[in-house]
C-alpha cells in the first residue's frame, strides 16, 4: 500500500533486542494501513520486518542516563520522556510498539484518547511542536527528580525542600508512570487542549482487565463486544499481553487473525527477553563537515519517500556518508571513477547524483553502527559487513538478478546447473489474486513472492473458503508494500526485479522443517558453510569450512555440537556454490540436500543487509580477510 500524503508517519521507539511477533504484529499493521513507520533504537534490534524504518534514537534524545523502572525493571519513563522529544523535533504521530492499526489515522495536530472515564493515555499521541501542553510537559519530563503538577501548598513546599536537600527519590525509584498518563492529562487539562480528545473506543476499546481477550475468544465474538465503527486502533496493553500469549495464539482469535492476515509467524520471533542494560554510545567523529547539500534536496532524491523530518533524524549518519564517499573518491577506489562491466551494474549507477548516493550510504551506515556499536572505515574494512557495505555501493552485478527466486536457477553457470534439480513451480503471475481454477494435488505447497523477505505463505490443498481468502489476503498485501524490499539497506538490485507471485512444491516431509545449507562464497571461493535447522522449534545455527569440519562458534543463533551429517552431493553442492560465486563478489547461496537431489532455494548478495552482528566477531574478520583477490579487494 502506497503511504498516503494525509496519514502521519508513525514513530515508535524499541530500546534494543529481538521484536517479538506481538511487536511485529504491531509495526507492519500501521504499513498496511498507508502509513510509513519509523522504529527509533538505541542498541540492537532484530527481527525488523521488512518495510521498517530503522533510526538511531541518538537522533532524537540522547539520555545523559537511561531511568529504568527500579520496581518493574522497564524502560518506561525513557520511553515517556523520548515521546515528547520527537514531537518537538518532528511531526510524526508517536505509537508504542503494543497498539495496533486497524485503519489509517488521519493527520492533525492533536491525537490523543481517553482510556477510562478520566484519564488520557500516552500510548497514541501527537502535539503540535508549539502546544503549551507540550512544552510544560517535556520540562516536566526532563527533570530527573519531579514533583507531580497537581501537589500545591505545604504539601509541595516539603517536597521542593526534599528535593534540595537531595532526599526526593530519584524518577526511576518513583511510581512506574511518574512521567505517563496521568501527568499528560493534567497538563492538557491545564493549558486547555484535552478537548481534543477522542473517545475511549477509538484507540483504548480494549480495557486493561480484559485483555487476555484478544487471544481467549473468537475473532467475530471480540469485534462484536469491544470494536466499533469509529475504533481506528486497539491498544494491546503488552507487558500484560505478553504474559497472557505465553503459551501460545488460539486458533481463530483477534490475535491469530491479524497475525495470519500481516505474515507474522510467533515461531519465528518468540517474546524476547528481559533485562538488557543501555547500550553503548556510538562515536561520532568530532569534526564532520556540514552537509553540502540541503535536506531538501536529499529527500527529493528519495522520491518523497524519507521527508525532511526524516532526513534530519539522519543528519549525523549522513555527514558520515559524506566524509567516506569524499575519502573513496579522493583515493580513486573501488573503481568510482569508471563504468561498470559490459553487462553490468552497481550501486554508484543506479543511484543517479550525489543526494541519492548519499541517503543509500548513510542507510547502510546507520543499520550497520545501531547493530555493531561502531562506524565503519569504509576506505580500509577489515571484515566482511564492513566490506558488504562497500560491494552495495561498488561491486559489479549482472543486469539479471541473481536474488529473483522465479530465475535463480538460470544464473547456475554450466555445466554446474545440471547438478541441481529445478523446484516444481505451478502457478506465477504479475497479478496478486489467486486463479478461480488450480490443478493441484492435494497436499502442502507455497505461496511465494519472487523478490521479497518473509513473503511466503503455506498452502494446504484442496483450500477452504476461508483458506483462500487468507491467501488473497497475503497476495494483495504483498502487492501493495509502500516501499520496495531492500530500500531501508539500499539493496537497490530488488527494485530491479519484476514483481511476480508463484506457488511452488513444498520440499519438507510432512509436519517437518526443512535444513537450509547456505553456503559463504567469498571471493569465488567457499568460505564457511551454515546449517539452520529447527526454525520453527528453537532454531540451531551449525557452521562448518569448506571441507565440512566443525567450527565450534556462533553465527547469529546458538550452535550446537548434534550436527547434521555431511549431505550425500556434498562436493555437487560446493561446485554450485562456487560457480555462482565467480559470477559476483560475494553470494550466499541457499541449497537444499534431499536425498540424492539438490534444489535451490536463494541467493542472497548481502545477508541481513550487511548490518548485523555477528556472536563470534573473530568470524566476520576471518570471512573478511579471505575477501581479496576481487576487482573490489584486489589486495
Amino acid at each position: 500500500m502506497v503511504a498516503e500524503n494525509n496519514l502521519p508517519t508513525i514513530g515508535m521507539l524499541w530500546l534494543e533486542g529481538p521484536l517479538s511477533f506481538l511487536e511485529q504484529m504491531c509495526l507492519l499493521s500501521f504499513v498496511s494501513n498507508g502509513h510509513k513507520v519509523v522504529l527509533f533504537h538505541y542498541g540492537e534490534v532484530e527481527n525488523v520486518p521488512e518495510g521498517i524504518e530503522l533510526v538511531s534514537a541518538n537522533e532524537i534524545h540522547e539520555p545523559k542516563q537511561f531511568i529504568v523502572n527500579s520496581q518493574f525493571k522497564t524502560p518506561v519513563p525513557q520511553s515517556d520522556i523520548f515521546r515528547l522529544q520527537l514531537m518537538k523535533k518532528t511531526d510524526f504521530l508517536w505509537c508504542d510498539t503494543d497498539v495496533i492499526s486497524l485503519a489509517p489515522i488521519p493527520k492533525a495536530d492533536h491525537i490523543f484518547g481517553y482510556f477510562n472515564n478520566t484519564t488520557i493515555c500516552n500510548a497514541i499521541m501527537r502535539l503540535p511542536a508549539d502546544s503549551p501542553a507540550l512544552q510544560a510537559y517535556t520540562d516536566y519530563s526532563l527533570d530527573p527528580f519531579p514533583i507531580r503538577p497537581w501537589i500545591e501548598g505545604d504539601e509541595r513546599h516539603e517536597l521542593e525542600r526534599q528535593k534540595a536537600a537531595g532526599e526526593l527519590p530519584h524518577a526511576s525509584d518513583q511510581a512506574h508512570s511518574v512521567y505517563g498518563p496521568g501527568v499528560l492529562t493534567w497538563f492538557l487539562r491545564h493549558h486547555g487542549e484535552i478537548d481534543h480528545a477522542s473517545p475511549v473506543s477509538v484507540f483504548y476499546p480494549l480495557p486493561f482487565r480484559h485483555t487476555g481477550q484478544a487471544n481467549d475468544i473468537p475473532a467475530r465474538e471480540f469485534r462484536r463486544k469491544y470494536l466499533t465503527d469509529d475504533t481506528l486502533a486497539v491498544h494491546l496493553w503488552g507487558r500484560r499481553m505478553r504474559w497472557w500469549v505465553n503459551k501460545g495464539i488460539k486458533r481463530h482469535s483477534f490475535l491469530d487473525r491479524r497475525l495470519r492476515g500481516l505474515g507474522v509467524s510467533p515461531a519465528d520471533a518468540p517474546l524476547p527477553r528481559k533485562g538488557k542494560e543501555a547500550p553503548k554510545k556510538i562515536e561520532f567523529p568530532s569534526n564532520l563537515p556540514e552537509l553540502r547539500l540541503s535536506k531538501e534536496t536529499i529527500s527529493q532524491a528519495t522520491n518523497g519517500i524519507m521527508s525532511v523530518a526524516q532526513i534530519s533524524t539522519s543528519e549525523q549518519f549522513l555527514k558520515v556518508a559524506q566524509f567516506e564517499l569524499d575519502k573513496i573518491k579522493s583515493g580513486e577506489l573501488y573503481g568510482v571513477n569508471e563504468a561498470a562491466r559490459p553487462g553490468h551494474k552497481r550501486g554508484w549507477d543506479h543511484y543517479e547524483n550525489d543526494a541519492a548516493r548519499l541517503n543509500a550510504l548513510s542507510m547502510s551506515l546507520s543499520r550497520f553502527a545501531n547493530n555493531q556499536r561502531y562506524l565503519p572505515d569504509l576506505s580500509d574494512p577489515k571484515t566482511i559487513t564492513e566490506k558488504l557495505l562497500v560491494m552495495k555501493l561498488f561491486g559489479d552485478m549482472p543486469k539479471v538478478s541473481a536474488a529473483d527466486k522465479l530465475t535463480a536457477e538460470s544464473f547456475v553457470p554450466q555445466p554446474s546447473g545440471n547438478l541441481l534439480t529445478p523446484v516444481q513451480r505451478y502457478w506465477d503471475s504479475s497479478s496478486p489474486v489467486l486463479p478461480e481454477e488450480l490443478e493441484l494435488e492435494p497436499g502442502s505447497y507455497w505461496l511465494k513472492c519472487n523478490n521479497g523477505q518473509g513473503q511466503n505463505h503455506r498452502l494446504n490443498w484442496p483450500m477452504s473458503k476461508e483458506e483462500s481468502e487468507l491467501a488473497n489476503e497475503k497476495l494483495t498485501s504483498w502487492s501493495k508494500k509502500p516501499i520496495p524490499h531492500g530500500y531501508w539497506a539500499a539493496e537497490w538490485w530488488y527494485s530491479t526485479i519484476d514483481t511476480r507471485f508463484f506457488i511452488e512444491e513444498n520440499l519438507a516431509a510432512e509436519g517437518e522443517d526443512i535444513i537450509d545449507w547456505k553456503f559463504w562464497v567469498v571471493a569465488g571461493k567457499v568460505q564457511m558453510v551454515q546449517v539452520d535447522r529447527d526454525r520453527s522449534r528453537g532454531h540451531v545455527q551449525m557452521i562448518h569450512d569448506r571441507d565440512f569440519n566443525f567450527i565450534p562458534k556462533e553465527l547469529y543463533f546458538k550452535t550446537s555440537e548434534d550436527t547434521e551429517p555431511r549431505p550425500k552431493r556434498y562436493d555437487d553442492m560446493v561446485q554450485i556454490a562456487e560457480a555462482i560465486g565467480q559470477r559476483v563478489e560475494f553470494a550466499r547461496v541457499d541449497l537444499y540436500a534431499i536425498g540424492d537431489k539438490i534444489y535451490l532455494g536463494e541467493i542472497t548478495l548481502c545477508p541481513f543487509g550487511g548490518k548485523r552482528k555477528m556472536r563470534t566477531p573473530e568470524l566476520d574478520k576471518q570471512l573478511g580477510d579471505a575477501w581479496t583477490g576481487t576487482g573490489l579487494f584486489p589486495n
